[in-house]
């Protein structure tokens, strides 16, 4: 996960936010033509659940599959990846190969972006991404000695991961027939050196499957109404609060999502915005056409430092995310994209 880069408006957004929250009720209530207190899905007591258990099972899983950027055994780690996905419930996986070039050393990483589908020929699409690439370089370890070392990435890079191939299934399952969910796994999210996000460090998957985009899009990319990103979210001490850039170019996701969040009882969901937007992989996913929200708490204290371990990831985050993710999707589903 990169740094944060500087971004403006915080008191506009400060009272557009409080703006939108007030009218939001009737905005949901006439998108599901029933009052927001009877959404469908949320009246449902055996709608689908999603389990901050199993997904806290799979991160330990997924901890025993090496991802650290430059580890030869990364190519028996992806090819399990793709077994999961297509055992969550994917009809088809892709894989996309190419290389990219680390820029203070220029050394060349082998990188695989893994794109899922369920439904692949449905009419109206949603993506949901994370990164599975875990960073070679623990360079914000308070140990100077631990700064050529990898991390871990239980929550930076693996917390995304269980999330989606927990979700999967559950989509797979409850979505109406004309929807289809695309789950990308991106790599080389954690390229980058401090301060070379401007010039092409970080998210080296996303960025390239912009540029795949705007050369030839895939076929399914057309039908792609928004998408939700999802990045260190699995923190025992969880705080996701808006990130600037999604609310700006998909404003009406974040009020979905955070009023989901609110409506379950998810209070990780804060109706505050960070100062300071962050540079990850739904930048060049929205740059590729496809809306997108990102959801993280950046201010994670063991990020990019041996300590990101799976001590420090808990259950009750992970179902926070993925319960509020699981919902708003299936309430858009029924709905018109926000």
């Amino acid at each position: 996960m990169p740094s944060g880069l500087r971004c403006p408006s915080l008191r506009e957004f400060v009272l557009a936010i409080a703006a939108a929250i007030a009218s939001l009720g009737c905005r949901l209530a006439a998108d599901a033509h029933l009052p927001l207190s009877q959404a469908a899905w949320e009246a449902d007591p055996n709608g689908p659940a999603f389990s901050g258990s199993a997904a806290l099972a799979r991160v330990e899983a997924l901890m025993a599959l090496p991802r650290t950027l430059g580890d030869p055994r990364r190519t028996e780690s992806i090819a399990a990846l793709e077994r999961m996905l297509a055992e969550a419930g994917a009809e088809r996986v892709e894989r996309r190969e190419f290389v990219a070039h680390e820029l203070e050393s220029g050394e060349p990483y082998a990188l695989v972006n893994l794109f899922a589908h369920l439904r692949p020929e449905a009419p109206r699409r949603f993506v949901l991404a994370t990164h599975f690439d875990t960073r070679p370089w623990a360079d914000e370890d308070p140990d100077p000695a631990a700064h050529d070392q990898p991390v871990p990435g239980a929550n930076d890079g693996t917390s995304g991961v269980a999330v989606l191939l927990e979700l999967m299934p559950l989509l797979a399952q409850a979505l109406p027939a004309d929807v289809g969910v695309t789950v990308i796994l991106f790599d080389g999210e954690e390229l980058g050196r401090p301060g070379s996000g401007g010039t092409g460090g970080y998210c080296m998957g996303s960025r390239r499957f912009a540029a795949e985009a705007a050369e030839r899009p895939p076929a399914w990319l057309r039908g792609a109404e928004l998408g939700i990103v999802i990045d260190m979210i699995g923190d025992a001490d969880l705080h996701v609060p808006v990130e600037p850039t999604s609310h700006e170019h998909a404003p009406g996701l974040v009020e979905r999502l955070w009023d989901v969040a609110h409506r379950r009882g998810h209070a990780q969901f804060e109706d505050r915005m960070r100062p300071v937007g962050v540079l990850d992989d739904h930048a060049f996913l929205t740059a590729a056409g496809v809306p997108s929200v990102l959801l993280i708490d950046r201010e994670y204290d063991a990020w990019h430092t041996r300590r990101d371990t799976i001590e420090r990831v808990s259950a009750e985050s992970l179902h926070a995310v993925g319960d509020t993710v699981l919902y708003t999707v299936l309430e858009l589903a029924a709905s018109p994209t926000p």
